[in-house]
């Protein structure tokens, strides 16, 4: 009788594991070359941490974007952010320099310089799923984040629900912080008319 019980036991759990997606499924790594869909500009949706001294970073950034876009050099991809922090808008360039799955970003802000590792995985449409690793300057580190990034900054409950299991799998704990979409303006765009403007006093 107790081996019949077993194997009833273990067939429904069985088939309540293959409900479930396997994390080989959910969790597959996007290769960084010139046909990668990571390209354009990204609103930044929800965001996860797997130690608890990256959230007070986190958690302080109301809104956020990045925009994508490939070099003349096949190992680089140029990087423009910008994050609000409260009522301050703080955006820059940088490089990251890519290999395979894996990119890596130096960050100049404010004086302040940080490195990240990267990684992109495969995830809903017109959305955009990122692993940043933190890294201390004698390269060990610091913890990672993971980040939800879309198109417009809106997501489908469904999807929503898809990220969560996603991040369960890459062992971040079931923390989130989700942002807004009340987006610093793009500081390029503004400088533009002021360029032209002394161009045509001085001619």
């Amino acid at each position: 009788m107790a081996a019949q019980l077993l194997v009833a036991l273990l067939a429904l759990a069985s088939l309540g594991a293959a409900s479930e997606p396997d994390c080989k499924e959910l969790v597959k790594p996007l290769v960084l070359d010139s046909h990668s869909p990571i390209y354009g500009k990204w609103v930044l949706h929800v965001g996860s941490w797997d130690e608890s001294g990256l959230k007070n970073d986190l958690v302080l950034v109301s809104s956020s974007w990045v925009e994508l876009t490939a070099s003349s050099d096949s190992g680089v991809i140029t990087l423009y952010w910008a994050d609000r922090l409260n009522n301050t808008c703080l955006q820059g360039l940088a490089n990251a320099t890519v290999s395979g799955i894996t990119s890596h970003t130096t960050f100049n802000i404010n004086g302040h310089t940080s490195y990240h590792d990267g990684k992109f995985y495969e995830t809903c449409s017109d959305c955009l799923l990122s692993e940043d690793t933190t890294l201390l300057p004698d390269g060990e580190s610091k913890g990672r984040y993971l980040f939800l990034f879309t198109r417009t900054g809106n997501l489908e409950p469904s999807e929503l629900e898809t990220f969560k299991k996603q991040a369960a799998c890459l062992k971040f704990p079931p923390e989130y912080h989700f942002v807004g979409t009340d987006l610093c303006p793009d500081s390029r765009e503004t400088a533009s008319p002021a360029v032209e403007n002394t161009e045509n006093e001085t001619e």
